[in-house]
């Protein structure tokens, strides 16, 4: 990156950029990504700070007048005033905005948590120069005021920690003047050097100066930084803005494209994504952001990994061969309209993907909770099936399509293809129902058919996987009955109920005969001894033996022959049913094991 070395390079302290915040000076353009660091990487920031260590560059570009004016920016985390822009951050975000808030404790709650985090250096380490985990994070539900932190200042002294608000903090008898470099601060370091020193806790030539010193070096610490002329124009500042590969966490796919279409017009984060009207979509996966961007991509050009999403920015030239060998060229999307018009449609077709996917009719695939979705990257490789169905003309409730879909989506999960990375299975997906669709060419789905039959393995089938899933979507979809109540799970009437996986042998049940329960240890937390019911039922159970809650459900239900049925919906044969009334786990388990498997070969058939 030579061509930013013409511009003015140079040092800038902690205390000048928090300055700089404080008086409005940086803000964020809407091409940035959301800050995304999570606490303890700030805590690693501090750390490395405190021992003078290289902490990356930051980047900056000068806003001209015009662009101040239009105001396609936003302000720095936990900043409440009124910004005064001058500059954009273009590289630093996460590291300004983390000593902000650090040292400003705003009324923010920490992004992506439910708490307001403090910040506190550990001084007994830091003088007896253990800089390991020197920065602790603490939660607080509440935002805690400065005036209410510093009346804890005895507990700083037992726990020989300071919070890093300290250094926004000012003198409460002359707001002129730094709280580190009042005399209350300095009674209090004396104190505080007097305990530790009793306890030989702190070396002897430590003085009440060392510690207010300890944070003026974190203030007088330097950044490198450089700041763009605001003679640069959008484009230029955008494509500099990709190449920054600096220390931290990396831009995604989805960052990237957010900065290369800005130029063309498209404001992917702040309009498109933000203004999403669907949380029930962008709730189903942290990458959903991407993953539309791979529903666009597999529509287009039949491939979703990174180097093909770029093809997607408007007016691009790409060069592709053709049948007879021949290199020509194309652009995919022709401006940023025609992209707009590609995301929106990527949101509907994705949004009847997770409908399919979540609801349980007849020609859906039951995950009747978000985390019970086999693999979420099923969302945008269905969400491109469904939209080029569309463009097909044809109807997604026509008959062959749904069996040829069902033929495919069950092997397919139960053979755990798109588990881990499934960017080349989901292309090789698409081109084959591309085919299917377009020209009527069918594809033939049997190898996974054989190896979702060859690996079912189901006592080692353990939460989290896309079999076990898939499973719980079975019965879901065979409309299990809850153990109580006798309603289907799942169904309209449970709509603000809990229902989760719960388990048939409770965990931690006691007194299970050793003779009947060998597998017990190993094998309690695998599918065969989970399934769906409500969390009030599995209240009742609690960690009852299954032979006394089932006890306690016939005398609730008035018979045993009503209980049975209900199980009979889980996939509990009458042989399992009998295995619980006398808690006998190892026949149970096999029992079940065989029932399960029975029906996977049916519904793989």
């Amino acid at each position: 990156m030579v061509f930013l070395l013409s511009e003015n390079p140079g040092p800038i302290t902690v205390e000048k950029l928090i300055n700089n915040i404080e008086d409005g000076v940086y803000v964020i353009p809407h091409f940035q990504r959301d800050f995304e660091w999570r606490p303890r990487m700030v805590c690693d920031l501090i750390e490395s700070i405190l021992q003078n260590y290289f902490s990356g560059l930051l980047l900056f570009w000068q806003l001209n007048p015009k662009k101040i004016e239009e105001e396609e920016w936003d302000p720095i985390l936990g900043t409440d005033k009124k910004p005064n822009p001058r500059e954009v951050v273009l590289d630093g975000q996460q590291r300004i905005s983390s000593l902000y808030y650090t040292f400003y404790n705003p009324n923010k709650k920490f992004p992506e948590t439910k708490s307001y985090y403090l910040f506190h250096v550990n001084i007994v380490n830091i003088l007896n120069n253990n800089f390991d985990d020197s920065v602790i994070s603490r939660y607080h539900k509440t935002h805690k005021i400065w005036a209410d932190i510093e009346k804890d200042k005895k507990n700083w002294i037992i726990k020989g920690e300071i919070p890093l608000a300290i250094l926004s903090a000012r003198d409460p008898k002359n707001a002129s003047i730094k709280y580190i470099d009042s005399n209350e601060f300095y009674d209090w370091s004396v104190e505080f050097i007097k305990e530790k020193k009793s306890k030989k806790e702190i070396p002897n030539e430590v003085n009440p100066n060392t510690i207010a010193n300890i944070f003026k070096k974190i203030l007088a610490y330097n950044f490198v930084y450089f700041t763009l002329s605001k003679a640069r124009d959008t484009v230029d500042v955008c494509n500099i803005f990709t190449r920054i590969n600096q220390k931290g966490m990396r831009l995604t796919t989805f960052d990237l494209m957010n900065a290369f279409l800005y130029p063309k017009k498209v404001s992917l984060r702040k309009d498109l994504w933000v203004n999403l009207n669907n949380d029930a979509l962008k709730e189903v996966d942290g990458k959903m952001d991407e993953y539309l961007l791979k529903t666009i991509s597999l529509f287009k050009q039949n491939y979703c990994s990174s180097k093909y999403i770029y093809n997607l920015i408007p007016e691009k030239i790409i060069k592709k061969r053709t049948s007879f060998g021949m290199i020509e060229e194309e652009i995919l999307v022709k401006d940023g309209d025609e992209f707009k018009k590609l995301w929106d449609n990527a949101c509907k077709f994705c949004e009847k993907a997770r409908e399919k996917l979540m609801n349980t009719g007849l020609r859906d695939f039951g995950a009747i909770k978000k985390d019970f979705i086999p693999n979420t990257t099923m969302v945008p490789e269905l969400g491109a099936i469904l939209w080029l169905l569309n463009e097909a003309k044809k109807d997604p409730n026509e008959k062959n399509f749904n069996k040829k879909l069902h033929q495919w989506y069950w092997p397919t999960v139960l053979s755990e293809e798109y588990s881990g990375s499934s960017d080349s299975v989901m292309a090789k997906d698409f081109r084959d129902w591309s085919g299917f669709l377009k020209n009527g060419v069918d594809f033939d789905i049997n190898r996974r058919v054989i190896e979702a039959r060859d690996n079912l393995d189901l006592r080692n089938t353990k939460k989290g996987s896309a079999r076990y899933n898939a499973i719980l979507c079975l019965l879901a979809l065979l409309g299990a009955k809850d153990f109580l109540r006798g309603q289907t799970v799942g169904s309209v009437d449970f709509s603000n109920k809990k229902i989760n996986d719960h388990h048939i042998f409770p965990s931690k049940v006691k007194g299970l005969d050793p003779e009947k329960n060998k597998l017990f240890s190993a094998h309690k937390n695998s599918i065969l001894n989970r399934t769906l019911i409500l969390d009030e039922t599995n209240h009742k159970i609690q960690n009852k033996k299954p032979s006394i809650y089932i006890a306690e459900l016939i005398k609730l239900l008035g018979n045993e022959k009503t209980l049975r049925k209900f199980l009979e919906s889980h996939l509990i044969s009458s042989d399992a049913f009998e295995c619980m009334k006398t808690d006998d786990f190892d026949n149970f388990i096999k029992e079940r094991e065989k029932t399960i498997t029975e029906y996977v070969n049916k519904v793989l058939t």
